[in-house]
């Protein structure tokens, strides 16, 4: 599987929605490019997306399985490149199959 949002994908691991050992990558909408930036984002993310009471996963959880796909390579940022794109949810899964099915914004 390949994700298409680093927020609502990670959250879906740590759900259990999604086994992290399906992960291809997660193509992001994210245009991170320091360590100190993705901090940044991370505690974003714990403060909002990743913070969903009443489920098992916590924030903590959700920040451990960035860091692991951080590390492993499994998030490509296309937002970096030249030309930058960016993946369109409009209202669609976060998840595909395959690159051919990554609707372009």
């Amino acid at each position: 599987m390949i994700g298409l949002s680093v927020s609502f994908c990670v959250r879906d691991i740590a759900s259990g929605k999604v086994s992290i050992d399906d992960v291809e990558k997660i193509i992001a909408g994210t245009c991170v490019s320091t360590p100190e930036h993705w901090e940044e984002v991370i505690k974003s993310y714990m403060e909002s997306y990743w913070s969903f009471g009443g489920q098992e996963s916590t924030p903590e959880a959700c920040e451990q399985i960035c860091r692991q796909l951080l590390a492993e390579g499994k998030i490509e940022q296309p937002r970096l490149a030249d030309p930058p794109r960016c993946p369109s949810l409009a209202g669609r899964s976060a998840w595909v199959s395959s690159e051919a099915e990554i609707m372009w914004g």
